[in-house]
């Protein structure tokens, strides 16, 4: 399943349709035609080792299994990673689910924690002031101190992914960058 860098952040429900076995409606997983009866075998008299039947149900094609599509509706969690797998019931059946995230033009992930630049001016970065810088939950303010050297990090404890295995918030790490005029 695809997803972006936001929605395994924050997690989502999203839809998928799936093949499934089902057990045949016609037939009620005999495998034959309702109202035909199986022959005895005269192989292994009637011991069920091997069956024959005069009509297989067409749909099931004498298993008495046949695939059924359904659209079913998945809780993606909160947290989740590339290439993680979750075990997901559909009906008596089971589906593994494979999640793919794709990249995120504004943030760069380690585990819970979550790491993004900022761009400021050569004066800001003398002078000190406040910048705005996009967090995965809200817009951010931040106050930049006045003799920021570039690729300062400025942490702020609680704003990155929730932990999957536990409780909270990884943190998200901003990089100061300075622009320098050319």
């Amino acid at each position: 399943m695809e997803l972006t860098f936001t929605q395994a952040a924050k997690g989502v429900n999203k839809e998928i349709s799936v093949n499934i076995d089902t057990t045949c409606q016609r037939c009620d997983g005999k495998g034959h035609e309702p109202g035909t009866k199986v022959q005895h075998c005269h192989n292994c008299n009637g011991s069920g080792m091997a069956q024959s039947f005069l009509l297989p149900v067409t749909p099931a094609a004498g298993t008495g299994q046949t695939k059924q599509r359904k659209t079913v509706m998945v809780p993606v969690p909160a947290g989740v990673e590339d290439n993680q797998t979750v075990r997901m019931p559909v009906g008596k059946k089971e589906i593994f689910i494979t999640f793919r995230v794709q990249k995120s033009p504004i943030f760069r992930r380690d585990g819970a924690d979550i790491h993004s630049d900022l761009q400021v001016s050569v004066a800001q970065a003398i002078l000190g002031g406040t910048a705005r810088a996009q967090g995965l939950y809200e817009t951010l303010n931040l106050s930049i101190p006045a003799g920021i050297q570039s690729d300062h990090r400025i942490r702020l404890s609680g704003k990155g992914i929730a932990r999957v295995s536990g409780y909270g918030f990884g943190d998200h790490y901003i990089h100061v960058k300075i622009k320098i005029p050319k």
